[in-house]
């Protein structure tokens, strides 16, 4: 993969990566080894126009050169024997992966960015997902785009199961179980849950599995009803729908966006006796900003980013411009965290300078609608660690400027394990009254076993 090359850059509008007039810099490049990500991303030649990278997998500190080097939390290089297969797949699903920089003939570590990864899915995926990583941390590093200290506790050892149980193990629940998901709301005050102090009894609708189930809430302000995705159990093509409640039941009111291609998220935003909203629309190209009409219509106000593919964008206003928070797909489905922000809502919209500002399995991908309490900014995020939509963890946004982006965790909220939905917990919004929530339970589905494995067979026939 050539890293130089990123997709977002052209809508980013500029190239990926900018002129360069002084010497590059010969550093020396540990702790991974090589592969065909790797290889490719040290031979292009815009990179060597900053740097110079000298892939030496094994060299350490001290050395007499700069060393650039690829460690875990703990110190361990990338490459050595053993270590990525001991993270992968076992517990907590989730590698902590660091740039550190020595200086020539220096013992002391300079973290010059860190990040944190999943280790479940396939093995070839996880490696690659980590060669990638790396490769980024490198251009960045060379670009002087580095993120620094991600200001978040390390993943812990990895634990458990062997990794290659544990793998088939996951791969019969995904085979034999399918997703229900359902939405409910609990009275918790905000300060309460924002603190960490937890949501409370929630209320759940829909306990029992359908044909549809109802996700990603948020609120159409000025009515009493909930804008949410409805979501076919099978052909995973979502739509947008309202919801109100009727006699202790939810009941769909409308339909408001239906065109053949997925929908979730729909993202609202209030300002000026109007209301936005930005539901996810993971096409490439297609996360447009809407406003929602009184009589339910959405009308197109602009294109955020043409050429990208970006999952639960989430839009909202902080000091003199408005902001976008998202997952870019093509960096990563759960653990990446980009910005956009634009002086109107019309655009133009520029990205941050650092693309993503934050990469977290466990807390970057946008989970609901930003909370503004007496001047502090709270972000929640998914955890997608364990399973897509695990749990929520909030943060306090501290640093947020074009440049600039920092925050720190505050609180955490994960599903009741004795509750109707103790398998995950994914999306957190308000109404002004009470907090709105989507929560998940794993159902037993020997029909989808049978159209997977008649899928499978169609595949190796056809």
């Amino acid at each position: 993969m050539a890293v130089a090359t990123s997709r977002t850059a052209p809508w980013m509008g500029a190239d990926a990566w900018p002129a360069v007039r002084r010497m590059p810099v010969v550093v020396v490049l540990s702790g991974i080894g090589h592969s065909e990500i790797v290889d490719a991303a040290l031979a292009d030649p815009t990179l060597n126009e900053v740097a110079i990278p000298r892939c030496e997998p094994n060299c350490g500190a001290p050395c007499d050169a700069l060393l650039w080097r690829l460690e875990t939390a703990s110190g361990q290089g990338v490459n050595q024997p053993g270590v990525l297969a001991n993270y992968w797949h076992r517990r907590p699903y989730a590698m902590t992966l660091r740039l550190v920089r020595y200086q020539p003939g220096s013992m002391e570590p300079e973290i010059l960015d860190e990040g944190t990864l999943g280790t479940r899915g396939p093995w070839a995926a996880f490696t690659a997902s980590v060669d990638r990583l790396a490769m980024r941390f490198v251009r960045d590093a060379a670009l002087g785009r580095s993120r620094g200290p991600a200001g978040m506790k390390p993943a812990a050892a990895p634990h458990g199961l062997p990794g290659w149980l544990d793998a088939a193990r996951s791969r019969w629940h995904e085979r034999l179980t399918t997703e229900w998901w359902s939405i409910g709301f609990t009275t918790a005050p905000i300060e309460q849950v924002l603190s960490g102090g937890g949501l409370g009894a929630v209320s759940w609708y829909r306990t029992q599995a359908g044909d549809r189930y109802l996700a990603d809430p948020f609120p159409w302000p000025g009515t009493n009803r909930i804008l949410c995705e409805e979501m076919p159990l099978w052909d995973s093509v979502g739509r947008i729908v309202s919801v109100s409640e009727v006699n202790g039941q939810l009941d769909t009111t409308a339909v408001h966006l239906e065109d053949g291609y997925h929908h979730s998220y729909p993202n609202t935003f209030a300002e000026g006796g109007r209301v936005y909203c930005v539901p996810e629309a993971t096409e490439r190209g297609m996360t447009r900003i809407h406003v929602l009409h009184d009589d339910g219509t959405l009308e197109s106000v602009c294109q955020v980013a043409p050429h990208a593919k970006l999952a639960d964008p989430t839009l909202f206003r902080w000091g003199d411009r408005y902001w976008l928070a998202c997952t870019d797909l093509d960096l990563g489905n759960h653990d990446n965290l980009c910005l956009l922000h634009a002086r109107e809502i019309a655009g133009p919209w520029v990205a941050h300078a650092n693309w993503p500002v934050k990469i977290d399995i466990r807390g970057a991908r946008p989970a609901g609608m930003m909370f503004n309490l007496n001047g502090r900014l709270f972000r929640p995020a998914q955890d997608c660690a364990q399973t897509y939509g695990a749990g929520i963890t909030i943060h306090e946004i501290l640093t947020l400027t074009e440049t600039e982006f920092r925050e720190s965790q505050v609180a955490e909220l994960r599903p009741v394990a004795t509750g109707p939905f103790p398998h995950g917990l994914h999306t957190l919004v308000h109404d002004g009254a009470r907090f709105w929530v989507d929560g998940k339970r794993s159902v037993l589905d020997l029909g989808q076993f049978r159209r997977k494995l008649f899928s499978r067979a169609s595949n190796i026939f056809s």
